[in-house]
């Protein structure tokens, strides 16, 4: 074969086109005319019954640009027929293309409407990308936006061809320039492949009146079939086997782990079902980082006794050792996809729940948290709206939006490493130092003092209003303050020990975080009571 005859066949630019829909995203426009070769791709979904029609005759497909909204019959004196997609034969588009005679910039090609809507996709500001946002509360990038090409993940396609028992027509236009010595033997020669039941091609050569050069022309028309309606993926169509993992509920009489299923149709309860299997309510205990992922997402909200956002979980995180989750609740409320991840924090059950869950769950008792960063959170909110509706102003003033996350990740340290400390005694200084609401508090004075600081101005507050504890808070304050100025200067190096020597802070990352909360809160329930304000402290 000669080199002329081999460029003519556009291999390439043929195998492509043969393989769409086979990887993890399709192609559903493209428009490459200003390259050799140059590709013009669309598509166009159509009923079953057209597909040998279509496969035949190239012109029985409405134009690449349909899919407006208008009017079919022979002219306005006629009867005249509304259709939504401008088509009477079942035809619909999947991406959009407008035309505004040169008077606009010329638009991005846009996804269909519908196919967004089905799968409910979440536009970026860009336009750019589409998000699929998972019932798990995962996301995924679901179709991406040119301005000249469309392309969308396979998987949603399909379910979405699936509803709509439409096939996806995919046509390709393909010119390439031919290099060297010219064949005029390859002029009009045709090839055409229609060895399978969802694709043809035609291939021939011609001469451009425009340019003194061969062009091979490749046209061709590749069909992917609607699966069946059960592959959907939305309801009721959603449904599937789902596997509920083995965790540790307690150990035999060798110490070994006894594990069991938190299927919660496999578990007993108190009105007899499944006698002899474990109880709903068995607890099952974990490390207490597992909620770390969590509290870096905000999209979460670790709340007392609860882990709440695309989904909701109920869980013990009162007790200072260890997190608990009832075993059923692992099956029936965990996402499939999060239980793997629990499964790797598992303990073997060393340990109780929290007095509050027992007063709470077992005893019908109304119970206060335990957990310092829980009491303090909670005391935070409170004390700012008592104190606004008490004074006519805030003693912390609300956060900007980039901050608006750091009282949700405020915590106790989930583990003793050196960034869950700093981070937390960066996020509290945060809070009670850098929100201090400065403007508010020189209000309240009657003097002015040349560069005061907020906590100096909070001082100067303080005794003004004859607070009792001015020092002791005072003196917290600015412990936290030279702590997160060290913290953060310093290189983590000997020297670094010496700054926590300096300060006292406890050899125990999470008791000294646990104690700094807990002085927090008091120095709020404090200031709330002088001012006569009933907090309902913990």
């Amino acid at each position: 074969m000669s080199d002329v005859e081999a460029a003519l066949q556009q291999q390439d630019v043929r195998q492509a086109f043969e393989s769409i829909g086979d990887g993890p995203w399709t192609v559903l426009y493209e428009s490459r005319t200003d390259e050799n070769p140059s590709v013009l791709q669309w598509c166009v979904l159509a009923p079953s019954s057209l597909r040998s029609e279509v496969l035949a005759d190239v012109n029985r497909l409405p134009p690449n640009d349909f899919g407006a909204p208008g009017f079919i019959g022979l002219d306005a004196s006629d009867e005249v027929e509304y259709f939504r997609y401008g088509d009477d034969e079942g035809f619909e588009p999947l991406v959009i293309l407008q035309h505004h005679s040169g008077v606009r910039p010329e638009m991005k090609p846009q996804l269909g409407e519908e196919f967004r809507l089905y799968h409910n996709l979440w536009a970026k500001d860009t336009g750019t990308e589409f998000i699929k946002v998972n019932g798990n509360g995962s996301e995924e990038l679901a179709a991406r936006i040119g301005p000249k090409c469309v392309s969308v993940r396979t998987p949603l396609l399909r379910q979405f061809q699936a509803a709509k028992q439409l096939d996806l027509v995919l046509r390709i236009s393909s010119y390439q320039y031919l290099e060297g010595p010219t064949n005029e033997d390859l002029l009009g020669k045709v090839s055409v492949a229609n060895n399978r039941d969802d694709v043809s091609f035609s291939l021939h050569a011609m001469r451009p009146i425009a340019r003194d050069q061969l062009c091979s022309v490749l046209d061709g028309t590749k069909v992917l079939k609607a699966p069946a309606r059960e592959r959907s993926g939305i309801w009721p169509f959603d449904r599937r086997e789902e596997t509920y993992p083995e965790f540790i509920i307690g150990e035999n009489a060798d110490g070994e782990p006894v594990r069991h299923t938190c299927d919660p149709e496999g578990l007993a309860n108190n009105f007899g079902k499944n006698p002899g299997a474990p109880h709903y309510l068995t607890p099952v205990y974990f490390r207490r980082d597992v909620l770390l992922r969590y509290y870096e997402q905000p999209k979460y909200a670790v709340e007392d006794n609860h882990l709440s956002g695309p989904w909701s979980l109920r869980l013990d995180n009162n007790h200072p050792d260890h997190m608990m989750v009832f075993l059923g609740d692992l099956g029936r409320d965990l996402p499939e996809s999060e239980r793997t991840y629990w499964q790797t924090f598992n303990l073997p059950p060393t340990g109780v729940p929290s007095r509050t869950l027992i007063r709470r769950a077992f005893l019908g008792e109304w119970a206060d948290p335990e957990a310092p960063d829980l009491r303090f959170k909670s005391a935070y909110d409170r004390f700012n709206t008592k104190w606004l509706e008490r004074s006519g102003w805030t003693l912390f003033k609300e956060p900007e939006p980039d901050d608006a996350h750091v009282l949700q990740r405020l915590r106790v340290p989930l583990n003793d490493s050196q960034p869950e400390f700093e981070n937390q005694v960066m996020g509290l200084a945060k809070i009670m130092i850098d929100a201090l609401n400065e403007k508010a508090i020189q209000q309240q004075l009657p003097t002015k003092v040349k560069d005061e600081k907020g906590i100096r101005k909070l001082e100067r507050w303080m005794i003004q209003e004859q607070y009792p504890s001015a020092e002791r808070d005072i003196a917290f304050m600015k412990r936290l303050q030279r702590l997160r100025s060290k913290l953060a200067a310093h290189r983590k190096g000997s020297d670094y020990q010496q700054v926590l020597a300096d300060e006292g802070v406890d050899p125990d990352p999470i008791q000294e975080v646990a104690t700094m909360l807990q002085d927090a809160e008091r120095m709020l329930c404090n200031l709330a009571a002088h001012a006569g304000i009933d907090l309902e402290s913990y």
